[in-house]
């Protein structure tokens, strides 16, 4: 038996992937850019990077999840290649431009907009003008 998903399925759905996107704080970091200058100028990997990034998927896992510090590479940087953008673009919110190591706003970009201003405003220390927020709308 097929089961067609309601409105609110895919309404729970969109909040749900909305959330997770909000959930680290390099994604939140990266949209609060994004919102304010319109762009996010990726950093580029290091050589030494680019060969951890480049290794065993199983080895990485490992390395992004562990707290020691490892000097043949930059794991912000990393994650940020490898877990976070990603994330973002195939959720829709961003695209990224690898080639130009630019990120812009992406088709779902607004349905973050409330709760990004809201970060950006209580991130400054100003007063938040409406604790509020809606979701997806």
């Amino acid at each position: 038996m097929t089961r067609t998903l309601t409105r609110e399925d895919r309404s729970m759905m969109r909040n749900d992937e909305a959330f997770e996107a909000l959930a680290d704080g390099q994604r939140r970091e990266l949209l609060v850019e994004v919102l304010g200058s319109g762009r996010y100028d990726v950093p580029e990997l290091s050589d030494s990077s680019q060969e951890i990034a480049e290794a065993n998927r199983g080895f990485l896992r490992e390395y992004l999840s562990t707290t020691r510090e490892n000097s043949a590479g930059d794991t912000e940087r990393i994650s940020m290649h490898l877990v976070h953008i990603p994330k973002l673009a195939d959720d829709r919110f961003i695209e990224w431009n690898r080639d130009d190591h630019v990120v812009t706003k992406g088709p779902r970009f607004d349905e973050l907009v409330p709760v990004l201003e809201l970060i950006d405003e209580l991130r400054d220390d100003r007063p938040a003008t409406d604790a509020v927020v809606t979701l997806g709308q």
